[in-house]
């Protein structure tokens, strides 16, 4: 990924979540997509997947996309992505 991303001061906390748990790939990034198409601009969005090969799919969509992936993490079995809607 090129560039810096700049997440102090982020609620994480208030992004808009989208829950794509139990859904297999490559339902969780595409259903990510179609809501940052529908989110308005600068919008933080959080999805929640269960799918272990959601870890590749969503870093490879932030790397070819170039749409920085601001955080990802695993906890108990779900993933979850924070990206924010660009303009």
């Amino acid at each position: 990924m090129t560039g810096t991303v700049q997440t102090q001061n982020v609620d994480w906390d208030a992004a808009y979540t989208l829950d794509t748990r139990g859904q297999a790939c490559p339902q969780p990034l595409l259903a990510m997509r179609r809501a940052l198409g529908e989110l308005p601009a600068g919008t933080l969005l959080r999805v929640l997947a269960t799918d272990p090969g959601s870890w590749r799919d969503f870093h490879s969509y932030a790397e070819l996309s170039r749409r920085p992936l601001l955080r990802a993490e695993q906890r108990g079995g779900v993933f979850s992505y924070w990206i924010r809607r660009d303009n």
